[in-house]
């Protein structure tokens, strides 16, 4: 998949601009990789899950090391990430790789293992099968004090479109803590490309 748009690390901090490659295996693994700027200078970053392992890799010029995250807590957030990212690939979803799921309204409960973690999400649906927006609590440290904790966490479709066999979210915007006085939206994007293999 391939995709462009914007992302802020902090509620302060400017928007910049990015481009990105995001390769999903059901069930199993996701790897991005974005190139942004800082000022001038020219940023890549490579994100990952795979096997209850995360990495966070920051790099100026594409090769010189500027940050490199890893440990339990990143992979603990990292599991949110992953279902999140997964809405991009619906067969991730489905009762043989584990996913359990329950109605009330136009919200769907989904409920899925990875690593022997059960990660749960809310969807809220239009009444043509539309996803119009998840809600999840997710790990992260984006907290007063700088801890990780449960914080919540929502996308927003804004449009759709089909690629081959699915039709997915095209259009979106993300946030932390949704609904609260500290409301961040940090992340906005549009997808380009999606090829699905077998």
């Amino acid at each position: 998949m391939t995709f462009h748009g914007f992302v802020r690390l902090k509620p302060r901090f400017p928007w910049l601009s990015f481009r990105g490659r995001e390769i999903i295996e059901a069930g199993q693994s996701f790897h991005v990789r974005a190139r942004t700027s800082l000022g001038p200078l020219p940023v890549t970053t490579h994100d990952g899950y795979e096997q209850g392992i995360a990495t966070a890799q920051l790099r100026l010029f594409g090769f010189i090391p500027m940050m490199s995250r890893h440990g339990p807590d990143l992979a603990h957030s990292a599991r949110g990430r992953f279902i999140v990212e997964s809405t991009w690939l619906p067969s991730s979803f489905l009762p043989e790789l584990g996913a359990s799921w329950s109605e009330e309204g136009d919200l769907a409960q989904l409920t899925m293992p990875i690593e022997n973690e059960e990660v749960k999400m809310t969807m809220r649906l239009e009444s043509d099968g539309l996803l119009r927006e998840l809600r999840l609590q997710r790990w992260s440290d984006l907290t007063d004090e700088g801890k990780y904790a449960w914080v919540p966490f929502a996308a927003h479709t804004e449009e759709e479109r089909t690629f081959g066999d699915y039709t997915v979210p095209s259009r979106l915007h993300a946030s932390w803590w949704p609904g609260t006085d500290r409301e961040f939206e940090f992340f906005r994007a549009m997808v380009d490309t999606i090829h699905y293999s077998s």
